[in-house]
């Protein structure tokens, strides 16, 4: 729950907080205040937002809606800066350290720390606006923001836990929605007139995934934008007086193009950015004037720009530092190349994950480092500063896994996998008893699983697979077609048909487990979470002999029910692509299910919403299907209470025992 800082000159780490006697009524959530719910309230979330002072001397951050300064090298504890029943969010100190800006109530608020005097910044009008990302200038002078314009779609989120019903609504786009316009602004600090950035060649409908980006000098905006069609994407450079706006680098990709990352050289003469227009995802510089851009990494790898394990590509000083996949795919290693693309070096040695963040004066490296024994713990200089895991993690049979290949069944390409194993088991000896075996279904589509890391993707779904191991399971772990780390051409396999080529890839390990020659092919199983479940759904419809039981989580049953903008980046707008949604949606083949299929969902899931479930269970009775579902009253899409894990964890573990003949 709380907030530390390492000292890298004194190789000291420091607790900055204790929050957990907080207690304030004012704040406490709807669910404490209802004598039923608050029974079953989930754990504390914690800090989730900090923001460090240039001169690295203090901490802002928000705890439960209020905002609170710390000193990173005292005893003192934490000044409380508000206590409002409106929550303030996103703390962010302006270069000189002496005034803080936060958002509040849609608005943009600065308070200046040395005289108290408060003021607000925006004034954003109009029905559904609101406020976007937002960043102080270099030079304090003014700030750059976003504004939503309009209110879009809404829905209601029923909760059944409480004395009474109740259904608060939210904002959540569907397939085939309208793109909403997406405005950037310039403001003095002190507030005024905004000025418009112009929205560049395709106008204001754009996605947008972050703030535009100051120039160190304070002269310019960096933006990127993807077109409405998802297929085009481009990096704006915005003169921050005028708003005029002029077009650096663009990218075109046929299925969906991937979102550049990009950043300002220190003299704010040049743009950093990844892009994979040779199929990869590799580094590149290009003058914040436009014109041919020069590649400074390549080869059959990419650069890791996502912050799905870390960090992003960072300029500090005469170096280039990132993370990529040369090292192989199931690995992050920690570089550092100049900007001209020599002298490239690596500068991380251990096997696994290496994720590094340097600080500005690039004196000091900081790496977060995982590998198949270990979880991340985090390394400055060399010098271990964390140790996450209890002491009796060590002693926890934890099975081995081995990194395998092997074909897809559509069109042959490789799958990479990781196959656990029980003690003492060998796949290969027939002189053993054949063991059966449980495929696991990595979620959110564009992710990895197969990483030489304790934990993977997902720590609590890594344990599960554990645990079903040590049970005498054999489990198969993959990244199939669309996930993440492996290049373009994987990334977009499942466009215009999700459960098409990544399920040949799943079939595909059905062959190496049968090629091993000793599973037990009759007592296959299947499982996974999000994009895992719907999987497992499209597994157990349209392959019905080839698993015995199947348990699908939080599964995405029918894409038109699913967010816009995943959606539509894989299967178009559902009146251009009605083929494409019906192909890759689960429902429409379940009257094909023929053997065990467990549902389970969280009732408050404002991801993949519980209508999924529902609507398939529905069906199902219909039809005559035999299924088996779990309900989760108070949950959402990722559980929070330990105790619903253990609950769901086990009826699973029961159910494949109980389908499988597992003894």
């Amino acid at each position: 729950m709380d907030l530390y800082a390492y000292h890298p000159d004194q190789q000291r780490l420091a607790r900055l907080t204790n929050l957990e006697a907080i207690d304030d009524p004012i704040n406490r959530p709807p669910a404490a205040k209802d004598d039923r719910q608050k029974q079953y309230l989930e754990p504390p979330e914690g800090i989730g937002e900090f923001d460090i002072s240039h001169d690295g001397a203090r901490v802002a951050f928000s705890y439960q809606g209020d905002l609170y300064l710390v000193n990173t090298s005292s005893q003192l504890p934490p000044f409380r800066l508000t206590r409002t029943k409106t929550a303030e969010t996103s703390p962010a100190f302006s270069p000189d350290g002496n005034r803080l800006a936060y958002s509040r109530e849609g608005q943009l608020f600065v308070q200046d720390l040395h005289t108290g005097e408060l003021w607000q910044v925006t004034e954003i009008e109009g029905e559904g606006a609101s406020l976007g990302g937002w960043r102080w200038s270099p030079d304090g002078k003014r700030f750059v923001y976003t504004v939503r314009a309009g209110a879009g779609r809404k829905l209601l989120l029923p909760n059944y836990a409480g004395r009474l019903v109740t259904a608060n609504s939210f904002p959540r786009t569907l397939p085939g929605d309208a793109e909403t316009e997406l405005k950037a602004y310039v403001i003095p600090a002190e507030g005024g007139t905004p000025v418009a950035m112009e929205p560049g060649p395709w106008g204001d409908k754009v996605l947008s995934f972050a703030a535009p980006l100051w120039s160190p000098d304070s002269r310019w905006l960096l933006r990127t934008a993807v077109h409405p069609n998802l297929k085009q994407a481009a990096i704006l450079v915005h003169d921050a007086v005028s708003g005029k706006a002029r077009v650096a680098a663009e990218d075109k990709d046929a299925a969906w193009v991937e979102p550049f990352f990009a950043a300002w050289s220190p003299d704010s003469s040049r743009i950093l950015f990844t892009s994979e227009r040779d199929g990869w995802s590799h580094l590149y510089i290009v003058s914040s004037d436009g014109g041919d851009a020069r590649q400074l990494t390549h080869g059959a790898w990419q650069v890791d720009d996502d912050r799905t394990f870390g960090h992003e590509p960072q300029w500090a000083g005469d170096y280039i530092y990132f993370a990529s996949t040369e090292a192989g795919t199931a690995e992050r290693q920690f570089y550092r190349i100049r900007p001209d693309g020599s002298d490239k070096q690596k500068l991380s040695s251990r096997e696994g994950l290496n994720i590094g963040i340097v600080s500005e004066d690039g004196r000091d490296i900081a790496l977060m480092m995982a590998d198949v024994k270990n979880p991340f713990d985090l390394y400055v200089g060399g010098y271990r500063v964390t140790t996450s895991p209890r002491a009796e993690f060590a002693n926890f049979a934890w099975p081995d896994a081995r990194v395998v290949s092997f074909p897809s069944r559509g069109d042959g390409k490789s799958v990479a996998a990781r196959l656990f194993l029980p003690q003492g088991y060998q796949p290969e000896d027939r002189s053993q008893k054949p063991s059966p075996a449980v495929f696991f279904i990595h979620g959110s589509g564009y992710a990895t699983s197969v990483l030489k890391q304790w934990g993977s993707y997902a720590a609590l779904r890594y344990v599960f697979n554990c645990s079903l191991v040590n049970k005498g399971y054999v489990v198969l772990d993959m990244d199939y077609r669309g996930s993440s780390g492996y290049g373009r051409d994987w990334r977009t396999g499942v466009y215009l048909h999700m459960g098409g080529p990544d399920l040949d890839d799943v079939l595909g390990g059905v062959d190496y487990l049968r090629s091993l020659g000793n599973i037990d092919m009759k007592r296959i199983g299947i499982w996974g979470s999000s994009y895992g479940g719907f999987m497992t759904a499209m597994a157990m419809f349209l392959s019905p002999d080839t698993f015995r039981a199947g348990a699908s989580f939080s599964s995405v049953n029918d894409w038109e029910n699913y967010n816009a903008g995943y959606t539509e980046e894989r299967l178009g707008k559902p009146q251009d692509y009605p083929e494409a949604y019906r192909r890759s949606s689960p429902i429409h083949y379940s009257s094909l299910l023929k053997n065990p299929f467990l549902m389970v969902h969280g009732i408050v899931d404002n991801n993949v919403m519980f209508q999924d479930t529902v609507q398939l269970s529905e069906k199902l009775i219909h039809e005559g299907k035999d299924f088996s579902e779990i309900y989760y009253p108070e949950e959402s899409h990722i559980f929070v209470r330990d105790e619903s894990y253990i609950d769901a964890f086990r009826r699973a573990t029961e159910f494949f025992d109980r389908n499988l003949g597992h003894e």
